[in-house]
């Protein structure tokens, strides 16, 4: 199952959905980051440093909701035993459903913000590699710089066409990022919560190529 989930199709498809829902709070709940802890932890110390007591508040929100989704990754293991297909598909099924829910049911923001926070973390604590590739799906800073790191230590002073893939992965992985927060900040201006239907729709294609990997994987084992 390791191979399946670092399948790079699945890798793309929710390094799209991370950038989406970075966008989607950062431009439609209040400048929060569903993903990016560090953004939030700074926002909060720029506000205690100003007085600003609400602020640091609302920010500190999703580092709940963050912590929960890696204890649940943590117990989904726990539970699955030798069963490694059960936290993937667990952890998708639980991010395309909480999605959905949210853009059509009005969730209040105080529900809505850590819960983005808790699917993320789930999705980046779980799907941690495209190939051999280690990379995150809901941040991209430790992909750039993995990615120039894997360049320039793959052309200065030998070229090392392996390690020039991998430094396109990531670049590619960038992209990705940067392509779902563009696409993230337009919907959520257009559309709202509603504009969670795209993340959730991410999810479950990544959820059905898993399946489907993990299907052809059994075949070729038989």
């Amino acid at each position: 199952m390791e191979s399946v989930k670092a399948n790079p199709a699945v890798a793309i498809l929710l390094t799209l959905c991370g950038g989406f829902l970075d966008a989607f709070t950062f431009v439609g709940h209040g400048r929060i980051f569903a993903n990016s802890m560090t953004g939030n932890i700074v926002v909060t110390a720029v506000s205690l440093a100003d007085g600003n007591r609400h602020a640091a508040l609302v920010h500190l929100v999703p580092l709940g909701g963050f912590a929960g989704g890696v204890l649940g990754a943590h117990l989904l293991r726990l539970a699955a035993s030798r069963n490694e297909s059960f936290p993937p598909i667990v952890a998708l099924l639980l991010e395309t459903a909480f999605l959905f829910a949210a853009a059509i049911a009005r969730m209040p923001q105080a529900w809505l913000i850590p819960g983005i926070s808790f699917v993320a973390a789930l999705q980046t604590t779980i799907f941690t590699h495209s190939g051999t590739q280690p990379y995150s799906s809901v941040m991209t800073t430790g992909n750039l710089l993995r990615a120039l790191q894997g360049f320039f230590r793959s052309t200065i002073p030998r070229r090392d066409f392996a390690g020039i893939r991998g430094a396109a992965v990531l670049a590619a992985i960038c992209s990705c990022f940067a392509c779902g927060a563009t696409a993230g900040a337009v919907a959520t201006q257009r559309f709202h919560d509603m504009a969670l239907l795209g993340p959730s729709f991410l999810a479950f294609i990544a959820l059905i190529c898993l399946v489907a990997l993990k299907t052809c994987e059994r075949r070729q084992d038989a």
